[in-house]
């Protein structure tokens, strides 16, 4: 499947939960996934996770790597905890408009190789965006508890269904659900008109640990609660009930099953 997460302006913490969504999914699962920086400029994924890749989304739709299932392998990067990473771009304003039908192949082409391809939009909708939306399965909005954020949503569902995304696959996700104390979710949600699926509380000093150590939080022996938060959307995600994730032991079979092996990723 393929799950996308949009932020509903900059700095909302998009790619902190893109982030360690995609970790969560590959501990609980023990299945092959990716995770793609699709921002047009430097973006945060590989950075995140205390990578320093050779190769980006843009060398992968540059050489048409998706025309060889077998070639993406040496775009990718691996992280210790299991996850691949495909980064983003040194160069701002790529990818544009002119690579949709690239970006389009490379994500169904990873979609065919990994069981779980999550995609970090950024705050903007941008074509290449707007088809990365189309292809998944799952879209997660973004949002903090702030004036600026709560207005950019309403208008943010309106522009993201006009894309083809059909409510059915929209969840929002309220960040640093903690941190303004304002408006209670309840609240937020009757003036929204819309539910919130789901709340991630402000822990800054457990994500800044994390981010400086090139980890993702669920690794880290701090914060309780946060790392319950995140593991809750993971679990919901990729259909694995609490309490309950796969034995590593079956990372073999899932992974001949899936193709990967086979083309040695």
């Amino acid at each position: 499947m393929i799950v996308s997460y949009l932020g509903t302006k900059g700095g909302t913490g998009t790619t902190t939960l893109a982030v360690n969504g995609a970790a969560d999914i590959r501990r609980l699962t023990h299945k092959p996934t990716v995770i793609v920086d699709l921002k047009a400029g430097p973006g945060d994924v590989s950075l995140f996770l205390g990578l320093r890749p050779r190769h980006s989304v843009l060398h992968a739709i540059d050489h048409l790597s998706w025309m060889d299932p077998g070639a993406v392998s040496k775009y990718v990067v691996h992280h210790q905890c299991g996850l691949h990473v495909l980064a983003c771009a040194d160069e701002f304003g790529r990818p544009a408009s002119r690579d949709v039908e690239g970006i389009e192949q490379m994500l169904r082409c990873l979609n065919s190789l990994y069981d779980f391809v999550i995609v970090d939009v950024g705050s903007t909708l941008s074509t290449c965006g707007a088809m990365a939306l189309q292809l998944s399965d799952t879209v997660m909005l973004v949002a903090n508890p702030d004036v600026p954020c709560l207005r950019n949503l309403q208008r943010l569902i309106d522009a993201v269904k006009l894309t083809g995304v059909g409510a059915e696959r929209l969840k929002i996700v309220l960040n640093r659900a903690s941190e303004f104390g304002v408006l209670s979710t309840a609240q937020i949600e009757r003036v929204l008109g819309l539910g919130i699926d789901y709340s991630v509380n402000s822990d800054y000093r457990t994500v800044a640990s994390a981010v400086n150590s090139g980890v993702p939080v669920s690794t880290l022996r701090a914060s309780a609660e946060l790392h319950h938060q995140l593991e809750v959307i993971a679990r919901a995600l990729c259909g694995v009930p609490a309490g309950r994730a796969r034995p590593a032991g079956g990372d073999r079979s899932d992974d001949e099953e899936s193709g990967l092996a086979r083309h040695q990723l």
